[in-house]
C-alpha cells in the first residue's frame, strides 16, 4: 500500500515537473516574441543597411526599408529573438522603423536652399524690371569667367605642390595619397629593396633568442616607424615610392614588429617618445588606419587586388585581435571613412 502511494506521488511530481518546463518554455517564447525598441543616431548609411550608435554601442540593421543619412536619429522595433549579440557589431532584424529626427545640417541646407530660391526669384524680378541692370549683369558674368580661369590655375599649382609634397613626406592621414596602384618608374626596385629589408628584420627577430632579442628588435623599430610615418628612408627609398601592394606588405609586418615590442618591452615606446619629437606609442592605430585607407583606394579601382588586400586585412584582424571598437576609435570623427572601413571589415 505504501509503495502504491509512493508511485502516485512520484507520478504527480513528474507531472508537475513537466508542467513547470512547459510554463518556462512558453514564458521564454513569449519574451522572445515581445517587441522591443532601440533608438540612436545613424553612423553608417547605405541603401541596404544602417549602423546605429546607441549609448556607445553599435548595432547593424540589415533589413531597412527607408532611406537614412548619417546623423539621422531613428527608432527601430524588433523582437528579442532577432537580436544577434554574437556578431561584431551586434545585428538586429527589425519589424518596424521610424525616423525621429533629421540631421540638423540637412535642415539648414534645406532652409538655405529655399532662401536662395526666394532670393533668386527676387533678383530675377528686379533685373527684368530695370534695363540699367543689364550691363552690370554682363560684367559680372565676365568676371565670373575670369575667376574660373584663375581658380583653375590656382588648382593646378596646388595639385603640383601636393604631388611634390606627397613624394617627400609619408606623415599624412592617407599614406597612399598621390600614388598609383601600379608601380612607378623606380617602384620595382623600391619594392624589392624595402620589402627585403623588412623581411630580413623579421627573420633576425624570429631567430633571436630571448636574451639577445632586445638589441635586435629595438635597432630596427625606430627605422621602420620613421620610414612609414616620419619621412624616413630605407635603402634610399621613402614609403611613397612603393606600390600599394608593397605598402600593405610592409604595414602588415610593421604591426608584427609593434606587437613584438609590446610583448617584450612594454614601456619602450613611451621612453623613446619622451626623448624625441616623434610619437611612437600609437603605431598600431596609424598602421591600421593606413592599411584601411590604402585598401579602400585599391578597391575603388582594382577588383583583383582588392580581394588580396581584404584577405590580408582578415589575417591582421585574426592574428592581432583587431576589433570593430578599435576600428571605430581609429576613425574618430571621420565618419566618412567608417562606411568604407566597415565594408572591408565585414568581408574579412
Amino acid at each position: 500500500m505504501q509503495a502504491k502511494y509512493k508511485n502516485i506521488l512520484i507520478a504527480i511530481l513528474g507531472i508537475l515537473f513537466m508542467l513547470s518546463l512547459m510554463a518556462i518554455y512558453f514564458l521564454v517564447k513569449k519574451d522572445n516574441e515581445e517587441l522591443k525598441t532601440i533608438q540612436g543616431v545613424v553612423i553608417i548609411a547605405d541603401k541596404e543597411y544602417v549602423m546605429l550608435e546607441v549609448s556607445g554601442e553599435d548595432y547593424l540593421i540589415k533589413n531597412i526599408k527607408g532611406n537614412y543619412n548619417v546623423g539621422d536619429e531613428v527608432k527601430f522595433t524588433y523582437k528579442e529573438k532577432d537580436l544577434n549579440t554574437k556578431e561584431e557589431p551586434k545585428s538586429i532584424k527589425i519589424s518596424d522603423e521610424e525616423l525621429i529626427k533629421v540631421k540638423e545640417e540637412e535642415r539648414e541646407e534645406d532652409n538655405n536652399s529655399n532662401g536662395n530660391l526666394d532670393n533668386s526669384n527676387s533678383t530675377s524680378n528686379n533685373t527684368t524690371g530695370s534695363g540699367e541692370n543689364t550691363p552690370s549683369t554682363n560684367q559680372n558674368n565676365n568676371t565670373g569667367a575670369n575667376t574660373g580661369v584663375s581658380n583653375n590655375t590656382s588648382t593646378s599649382n596646388n595639385n603640383s605642390n601636393t604631388s611634390t609634397s606627397g613624394n617627400s613626406s609619408a606623415n599624412n592621414s592617407n599614406p597612399s595619397s598621390g600614388n598609383n596602384i601600379t608601380s612607378g618608374i623606380n617602384s620595382g626596385s623600391a619594392d624589392t629593396e624595402v620589402v627585403n629589408y623588412f623581411n630580413s628584420y623579421k627573420t633576425s627577430i624570429d631567430s633571436s633568442n630571448p636574451t639577445s632579442i632586445g638589441s635586435t628588435l629595438k635597432s630596427g623599430f625606430v627605422t621602420v616607424v620613421d620610414f612609414l610615418f616620419y619621412n624616413g628612408t630605407i635603402k634610399g627609398y621613402r614609403f611613397n615610392d612603393l606600390t600599394s601592394t608593397a605598402k600593405l606588405k610592409v604595414l602588415a609586418m610593421a604591426l608584427y614588429f609593434d606587437n613584438k615590442i609590446e610583448k617584450y618591452f612594454p614601456g619602450y615606446k613611451e621612453t623613446i617618445s619622451n626623448t624625441a619629437s616623434k610619437i611612437y606609442t600609437n603605431v598600431k592605430s596609424k598602421v591600421v588606419n593606413a592599411y584601411l585607407n590604402i585598401t579602400t583606394s585599391i578597391c575603388s579601382s582594382n577588383a583583383e587586388l582588392c580581394g588580396d588586400a581584404k584577405e590580408g586585412f582578415g589575417k591582421l584582424k585574426k592574428n592581432f585581435g583587431l576589433t570593430w571598437d578599435l576600428i571605430k576609435d581609429i576613425a574618430g570623427d571621420g565618419l566618412a571613412n567608417l562606411k568604407s572601413w566597415y565594408e572591408i571589415w565585414r568581408e574579412t
